[in-house]
C-alpha cells in the first residue's frame, strides 16, 4: 500500500492540470461586425483529448485512463485509485506551444481534488506541460515535462 501523501505527490506528477472538466478559454471580444473565428481543428482536438483524459481520470478506471495516455504506468495507478473515494479533475488555461502534424506541446493548469478513503480531502493546482501525439485520428498524450 502506497502512503496517501506519496499517492497524491504521484499523481500531481502524472497528471497533467486538471480535471473536473476541461474549460475553454473564452475568446477574445471582437467588434460586433466582425463574425467570430472557428476555433483551430488541433485546439479543439487538443480540447477533447484532455476532456476524455478528466473524465477517464475522474472514472478512477486505470485502464481507461490508458487509452488516452498509453504509457502510464496502469498498475501504480490501479494502486492509487485503490486509496481514493473520488477524483475531480479539472484542466484549464489551455495552450497550444508548438505543434507539427503529429506532435503537439500543450501547457495547461490541472485543479484537482482527491478524497481519499481514509485521510482529508486534498486540492491541488499546478501547471503542466505536456506531451500529445497523433495516432491515426486521434490525439494520444505522450508525457509531461513538468
Amino acid at each position: 500500500m502506497v502512503p496517501l501523501p506519496a499517492i497524491c505527490l504521484w499523481l500531481c506528477l502524472q497528471l497533467p492540470s486538471g480535471l473536473l472538466a476541461v474549460q475553454a478559454t473564452p475568446p477574445p471580444l471582437q467588434r460586433p461586425a466582425v463574425p467570430a473565428a472557428p476555433a483551430a481543428p488541433l485546439d479543439t482536438a487538443v480540447r477533447e483529448t484532455l476532456q476524455q483524459y478528466s473524465a477517464a481520470l475522474e472514472s478512477l478506471d486505470a485502464d481507461q485512463v490508458k487509452k488516452i495516455y498509453p504509457s502510464i504506468d496502469s498498475e501504480k495507478l490501479k494502486s492509487a485509485f485503490r486509496e481514493m473515494r473520488e477524483l475531480k479533475v479539472a484542466i484549464d488555461a489551455i495552450k497550444v506551444l508548438s505543434a507539427d502534424g503529429s506532435t503537439a506541446r500543450v501547457s495547461c493548469r490541472v485543479t484537482q481534488t482527491l478524497t481519499p478513503r481514509a485521510g482529508t480531502k486534498q486540492n491541488n493546482t499546478v501547471t503542466r506541460v505536456m506531451r500529445l501525439r497523433r495516432q491515426e485520428a486521434a490525439w494520444l498524450i505522450d508525457g509531461f515535462e513538468r
